[in-house]
């Protein structure tokens, strides 16, 4: 007998988890690099991809509650390191990595994403310099988006009270690392929510800033859900992220684009003092000028004053034409109302008197009424003689005197005339209607 037979006998599922609690206790907690393929996000939230090299595959899952807590988003084609535990699938004998962290492998895949995700941002339009909105040149309430520690809060803050003191509404945010992402779009989000009904005014800029940084502690910067929030946003937007030298996608999207923090503070508002005198010098020309037209406005009524006669003498040929005009209106006057009174007058004589008129149309209405009456009775007379020779006709060709002349009419019992012998059975019970009276009978063989 084979040794062999001494082992023991495992069913399919228990051998199964025999090698899930080897693989998963003796892999509990492992990093693996390799190139995401073939990502996958049915409806259940969760992503399933596999993780390969040139040599060898892997299946990696991240469950949806995993997923936000991501630094990154799975991608085709990326290499990213995947930190998480190793486990089996019984269901199709194989093992996989549940993945609970991720990170790209190198700076050159993050610039390879980068570069990817650029031009796919770019084809959909969202850089198009016709979307980007004006700066208002003194907004009342600015919203800064950045993290409430270090010095970029600081320096903006310090930038704006110098040049032009505002109200500052700050939304704290995590500027790097799991999470920070979707934190800055929410801050951006939610401040576009506010309006001037609600506690806190909705602001007339906003700045989203961080100090310098690797590109990897940019990145956050470079996310689609940060990009596309500051696209749609109502309010205008300043980016102010890392050094001059710095450069992430939401500066191609953003409204205006600062080197610095400071900068977009500067940019923000303009100088205070700066603007007291400019209106100060605006003031003193102002009063200048109104001076020097008020005084040479003076000097030409003065000259018009003195070409001009005494009022007197002015208003006295003005009166003696007036009463010149008065008196040609008046003969005028008389003379229309002469006329006008002499045409009436001659009106006046054409019209026959109210009795005459009355008379005349009485005497007019008596004869139509004599003719209608004629004509009426002649209808009538008419009708009625026509009407006599029609009952004559019909009297002549009357049922009845056909019957008087010697002639029966033979019907069925339901009253219906037999015009044929075809029509009536042997034997069949009738009524002969005479002239008189109708008779019963029945019809021989």
């Amino acid at each position: 007998m084979n040794a062999d037979t001494n082992n023991p006998v495992y069913s399919v599922s228990e051998f199964s988890h025999v090698i899930k609690k080897f693989v998963e206790t003796n892999f509990s907690y492992i990093r693996i690099r390799g190139e995401i393929s073939r990502p996958s996000f049915p409806g259940s939230g969760h992503v399933y991809f596999t993780l390969k090299d040139t040599d060898g595959t892997i299946a990696a899952i991240i469950w949806k509650y995993t997923l936000p807590r991501l630094s990154i988003k799975p991608e085709e084609g990326i290499e990213v390191i995947c930190t998480g535990k190793v486990t089996t699938f019984a269901g199709q004998s194989k093992y996989q990595i549940i993945v609970e962290s991720m990170e790209v492998a190198g700076e050159g895949a993050l610039l390879k994403m980068l570069e990817d995700r650029r031009k796919k941002l770019l084809q959909e339009g969202l850089f198009k310099q016709e979307y980007k909105k004006a700066i208002p040149y003194l907004p009342e309430k600015i919203g800064v988006i950045t993290s409430p520690s270090g010095a970029v809060l600081k320096d903006i803050l310090h930038r704006l009270s110098d040049r032009f003191p505002s109200h500052v509404y700050l939304w704290p945010v995590a500027v790097q690392g799991e999470g920070s992402a979707q934190q800055i779009s929410n801050a951006i989000d939610k401040f576009n929510q506010l309006t001037n009904e609600t506690t806190i005014k909705k602001p007339d800029l906003l700045i989203v800033a961080r100090g310098g940084g690797s590109l990897e502690d940019l990145w956050s910067f470079n996310e689609e859900i940060v990009v596309r929030s500051v696209f749609k946003s109502s309010i205008p937007v300043i980016s102010a992220i890392g050094h001059e030298t710095d450069t992430t996608l939401i500066d191609f999207v953003s409204d205006l684009r600062a080197p610095t923090p400071t900068a977009a503070a500067e940019k923000a508002v303009p100088v205070r003092d700066e603007l007291i005198a400019r209106v100060d010098e605006l003031n003193l020309r102002f009063k200048t000028s109104f001076n020097n037209k008020l005084n040479n406005n003076k000097d030409r009524l003065n000259s018009l004053i003195k070409l001009l006669g005494k009022p007197d003498q002015i208003f006295e040929s003005k009166i003696q034409n007036l009463d010149f005009m008065y008196k040609d209106f008046e003969s005028l006057f008389k003379e229309i109302f002469v006329e006008k009174k002499n045409t009436i007058t001659q009106y006046a004589q054409r019209l026959l008197p109210p009795k005459i008129l009355i008379t005349n149309l009485v005497s007019k209405h008596q004869l139509l009424e004599t003719k209608f009456k004629n004509y009426l009775e002649n209808i009538v007379n008419s009708k009625e003689t026509k009407l006599n020779s029609l009952n004559q006709l019909l009297e002549s060709s009357s049922f009845n005197r056909v019957l008087e002349r010697g002639f029966a009419l033979v019907m069925d019992l339901k009253g219906k005339p037999i015009k044929q012998s075809s029509e009536a059975p042997k034997n069949a019970n009738v009524n002969i209607k005479f002239s008189d009276e109708t008779r019963s009978g029945t019809l021989d063989t």
